[in-house]
């Protein structure tokens, strides 16, 4: 891997943060260029999958929902299996290597994804096994035959969207890593905000440019751009990228230490539960929301493209209010403290989501208030979570703590996707915004009843 040898000078800044010896500014844009890249790769799967799901494959309207959220569900069994060991593997190997990994394997994967019906057919993936099993995989095992004419290529979509998950786990927590070991603790917080700031501006160019080129130039070409997209991302990482691991990289403890240290830690277990329920906000908005407009788009004269592209202005609002909600948070985690930060946000999230809940249809104008509080509750909850686990690593064990946070986010999206996808095919999508919006709120309260405990760590 190629790194760069310059140093600079400890009074240097980049974005308001202290750059380190050792490190240039080139280092720390890219670092943050490349998860802009790893965001798009995220967030993209919000308006690709769904039109996948009914004009590529086939699904039927009936299991809309449970088969979208199972495809985000299938990206989290690789997150919840892997996290852990990858942190660990963060820390004795590098964040690089990882990461340019990830991305190669992102490349393929999306590339290899737009084929699924092709693959189904080279293969003869039967109909009849893959039918029964993709109908279990929803829980309808009685309905398999309404799966028939669909399940080959779901089957095939299945298989592949496992590999995409642990490209996005190779990739995106790395960069979370490298803020920590680019930052010092007085930078920390900008330095969380500046990562989550530019998954905001990457939100914005899905769902505002890649969103047209959907509509405009169809989805094999879109499936093309995220491929190179990913190739740009591992150019970067090993031509821009400098690794940067603890000292005491000799002394790295590895998984068996990991419960020791969260247990005997208010701040991390904190941390840890704040990952558990907030996390998924993001995936069950993106998910859920343009889940919601594909599906009554032909009642309302619509192609599936057409109410992507309506449905994505809602989320363009969202991401440009996290333009000015990452840097503000930023600025309260450092100022005035990552507890009443996290309080503030996670409440306005909670908010946020219950308003999404009474909406009538996507296209509703109530939505844009609602994506503008879910921006300062997603800016918070994310930065916050992180600079709290950052805060109480031990230095040697900052990509172990993290790998462990990041197994708190699959439970939490497996379970609100489970869930939300049940009740969007039962109750009405309303339901899936509504459970995780009252879990926000009573995490929230949870928070400021044991925030007098959090004095003798110095963090309320």
């Amino acid at each position: 891997m190629c790194d760069t040898t310059e140093t600079t000078k400890s009074s240097a800044t980049f974005a308001g943060i202290e750059i380190q010896q050792g490190l240039t500014k080139k280092n720390y844009f890219f670092l943050f260029l490349n998860t802009f890249f790893a965001g798009i790769l995220m967030s993209v799967l919000g308006i690709l999958q769904p039109v996948f799901l009914k004009d590529i494959i086939g699904v039927s309207p009936d299991f809309f929902g449970s088969i979208n959220g199972l495809l985000m569900n299938i990206n989290e069994v690789a997150t919840l299996t892997l996290v852990a060991v990858v942190g660990a593997l963060s820390d004795k190997s590098g964040r690089k290597i990882l990461a340019f990994l990830g991305f190669i394997l992102l490349a393929v994967s999306f590339f290899l994804l737009s084929m699924s019906n092709q693959l189904a057919e080279f293969f003869n993936v039967s109909s009849g096994f893959s039918s029964q099993l993709c109908a279990f995989l929803s829980f309808v095992p009685s309905e398999a035959e309404k799966f028939t004419s669909f399940a080959p290529g779901l089957f095939i979509t299945y298989i592949v969207r496992l590999f995409v998950g642990i490209g996005i786990l190779l990739v995106f927590p790395q960069f979370i890593t490298m803020v920590a070991d680019y930052t010092h603790e007085k930078d920390r917080g900008k330095g969380m905000a500046f990562n989550g700031l530019m998954m905001g501006v990457s939100s914005l160019v899905v769902f505002g440019a890649l969103a047209q080129i959907l509509k405009n130039s169809g989805i094999q070409s879109l499936f093309y751009i995220i491929s190179i997209i990913a190739l740009a991302g591992a150019v970067c990482t090993c031509l821009f990228l400098k690794e940067r691991l603890p000292q005491q990289k000799e002394d790295n403890k590895g998984l068996k230490e990991l419960f020791g240290v969260v247990s005997k830690s208010l701040t991390l277990k904190t941390s840890y539960l704040c990952t558990l329920i907030t996390r998924a906000d993001i995936i069950v908005i993106a998910a859920f929301f343009m889940a919601w407009a594909v599906k009554i788009s032909d009642g309302y004269g619509m192609t599936s493209g057409e109410a992507t592209q309506k449905a994505a202005m809602a989320m363009i609002v969202m991401s440009i209010a996290s333009l000015f909600a990452f840097p503000i948070v930023g600025t309260l985690l450092d100022k005035w403290g990552r507890i009443p930060t996290l309080i503030l946000s996670i409440s306005l999230g909670g908010a946020g989501m219950l308003l999404l809940s009474v909406c009538a249809d996507p296209f509703s104008g109530m939505v844009y208030p609602a994506m503008i509080l879910l921006s300062f509750g997603i800016a918070g909850s994310i930065s916050g979570a992180n600079t709290l686990a950052t805060d109480a690593s031990p230095p040697e064990m900052v990509g172990t703590v993290l790998g462990g946070l990041n197994t708190m986010q699959p439970i939490g999206i497996m379970l609100f996707m489970g869930l939300g996808g049940y009740m969007f095919d039962t109750f009405g999508p309303g339901w899936a915004f509504a459970v995780k919006g009252l879990a926000s709120l009573l995490l929230a309260l949870w928070l400021f009843l044991i925030k007098n405990k959090f004095k003798t760590e110095q963090l309320a």
